[in-house]
């Protein structure tokens, strides 16, 4: 709840469109450093950033993916995106350059409760 909170608050978005999405995306996470005012009006957003870009966190990936040790590295693209009505993302391979890894995180809000109507699940591709 914290971080979608802090997102809603202190995250400027800009609207972005393709064949794929529609949605209004934050800065590049890897963009947002330590010590900067925004970071700083954000200290949970930053403890998951520092959390997905540790190394740890790549050997999790790698082990739960089925990748060999060592293979991921340090290069992560991640980025907010607020779906509102009207936007979506549609279904794709994301097959893009060398990516290994694509994963979506979803934060809604704690208020109504999330139900097993409401769809959404975790896939493995």
């Amino acid at each position: 709840e914290g971080i979608l909170t802090e997102l809603k608050h202190n995250s400027k978005v800009k609207f972005k469109e393709t064949d794929l999405f529609r949605v209004y995306q934050s800065i590049d996470l890897g963009n947002l450093k330590d010590g900067s005012e925004l970071a700083a009006n954000m200290p949970n957003l930053m403890k998951l950033k520092n959390a997905i870009y540790s190394p740890q966190y790549r050997a999790f990936i790698e082990n739960i993916a089925g990748l060999e040790a060592g293979s991921l590295t340090d290069e992560v693209d991640c980025a907010a995106n607020c779906h509102t009505r009207g936007c979506h993302l549609l279904c794709h391979d994301d097959v893009i350059g060398t990516r290994k890894v694509s994963y979506i995180i979803y934060l809604t809000d704690a208020k109504p409760e999330w139900t097993d109507s409401d769809g959404g699940r975790l896939e493995w591709y």
